[in-house]
């Protein structure tokens, strides 16, 4: 797939970005192949195959981990979150264990209700005043959308991007802005958090026709 050799933090992020990508495109276009093992339409299920069989493979100098336990509560010795999925980097892997990246996945289908739980248990996550539960070291974090219904991407965007606003009362949200749509399926957008100086990509990939 990737090498991870690039020693600036952004180049690394954007290889990463790339890599979904490319995964997600492995993964459909496997489905595609094998009409027997369609992916299922479970948030969990979809993120564990795409962790198991395609992220981890062909790369180095960094770890795509499931499920990672946030932010320790020292008073009632709980975590107070989960991420979806953990990108450690060269620094992690030696020791600095809060040098990662951090994936929260959603699935999506153009309807309210999978719109809302993008933004109120997806994006606010990061960027909830005043202590979000996950961390964003590098002031960079990824929501990536499973498309799992065909429906036009950039609408629905802007419906996501009317609804944070709307939803995340004491965040100071930019605008989504479209980065790049590669018309095969993936979408790339970005939106800034001021109060946090957080920077979240949403990246959206359509997997509707390889849905059980």
């Amino acid at each position: 797939m990737s090498n991870f050799k690039m020693g600036a933090k952004q180049d690394f992020f954007r290889l990463i970005i790339l890599h979904i990508s490319k995964c997600c495109e492995a993964m459909r276009d496997d489905c595609r192949r094998k009409t027997k093992n369609p992916l299922p339409n479970h948030e969990d299920k979809i993120s564990n195959r795409l962790v198991a069989r395609y992220l981890n493979v062909g790369v180095k100098g960094i770890r795509f981990d499931r499920e990672s336990l946030e932010g320790f509560d020292d008073d009632t010795d709980t975590f107070i979150g989960k991420t979806d999925i953990r990108v450690g980097l060269s620094d992690y892997l030696n020791g600095n264990d809060k040098a990662y990246y951090t994936i929260e996945a959603k699935r999506l289908d153009g309807t309210q209700n999978l719109n809302n739980k993008y933004v109120s248990d997806g994006i606010s996550r990061f960027v909830a005043p005043p202590s979000p539960k996950y961390s964003s070291y590098y002031g960079k974090s990824i929501m990536l959308g499973y498309v799992v219904r065909d429906i036009d991407v950039s609408r629905n965007t802007e419906e996501i991007d009317k609804l944070q606003h709307k939803l995340l009362v004491g965040t100071m949200v930019g605008s989504m802005s479209l980065i790049c749509d590669d018309g095969k399926g993936f979408s790339h957008y970005q939106c800034s958090y001021q109060n946090l100086n957080i920077e979240l990509t949403h990246l959206f990939y359509n997997f509707s026709d390889v849905i059980a």
